[in-house]
């Protein structure tokens, strides 16, 4: 998917003001266009199991004819109403870095946290009992089993995960050995929004002590802002835990800005 920087976006809206005075064709709705035209191809290609491109613009089309609109066209009024109320383009529109980071996530910078929840709901289930229907025991490190939804081929790439840390040294892999949590019908806490484990999607680690970090038990009063541990970012071993949840699929909380770094969930229309 093609990334703008804050100066490029500025350069494109400066330019497709000028055309659009001119009566001329406007750069910026083209490359607009072009995002969104990008971000509905990576949402076929990460679920092709339910969904198929679509002839009609701003429609995110699945498999059983149901229209999801893509841009609902409503301007948020802040991160939390985006949180509450994303569309679909709202979900894709900030992407997920690969790279390991050098630095803090900027401020909101939480890609992955948004999301559309009737999106999710309609793929994996509407209802606990719904989800549980497609849930299979995955073996994990150690022979331990933890339960996973098959949808999206979900718990099959949980399992490749397991077998290419399996390959790695012993005090890598450690890092993830010991899960402490995967489906769980329930809201994120605070909100009225439904956690990715409501949808079996997502897997929790006991880390190491010092990696076990969670934005809200940062917080000393609720008004402060969390305070990101950049320490973890210099460990060697928790990077190459990391790369391989990506390669199958997965992102990871501690990118976020309100990090949640024990937190992996399968997001593959975010890793296209």
């Amino acid at each position: 998917m093609l990334v703008y920087t804050a100066e490029m976006l500025k350069e494109l809206a400066i330019t497709a003001g000028a055309a659009c005075a001119l009566g001329l064709l406007c750069a910026g709705s083209m490359a607009a266009a072009a995002q969104d035209v990008n971000a509905l191809d990576d949402l076929v290609r990460a679920y092709p199991d339910h969904l198929v491109p679509a002839e009609k613009p701003n429609t995110v089309l699945w498999k059983d004819g149901t229209e999801m609109v893509f841009d609902d066209g409503i301007q948020k009024a802040g991160f939390e109403d985006l949180l509450n109320r994303a569309s679909l383009k709202d979900q894709m529109a900030m992407p997920y870095p690969r790279s390991w980071p050098s630095a803090a996530p900027l401020v909101n910078a939480d890609p992955g946290r948004v999301r559309n929840d009737a999106f999710f709901r309609k793929m994996y289930g509407g209802s606990a009992d719904e989800v549980r229907a497609n849930l299979v025991s995955v073996e994990w490190l150690g022979g331990a089993r933890v339960p996973f939804s098959k949808v999206n081929g979900a718990a099959e790439a949980l399992g490749r995960v397991r077998e290419e840390l399996e390959t790695l040294p012993a005090e890598v892999y450690q890092y993830v050995a010991q899960p402490v949590g995967t489906f769980a019908w329930r809201p994120i806490a605070g909100t009225a929004r439904l956690s990715m484990h409501s949808f079996g999607a997502a897997i929790d680690f006991q880390l190491p002590r010092a990696l076990y970090r969670y934005w809200k038990w940062d917080m000393r009063s609720p008004n402060d802002a969390p305070v990101y541990p950049e320490r973890m970012l210099e460990d060697a071993r928790l990077r190459q835990v990391v790369a391989v949840f990506e390669r199958h699929g997965f992102i990871w909380g501690g990118k976020w800005f309100h990090y949640d770094t024990m937190h992996f969930e399968y997001r593959p229309e975010l890793l296209g």
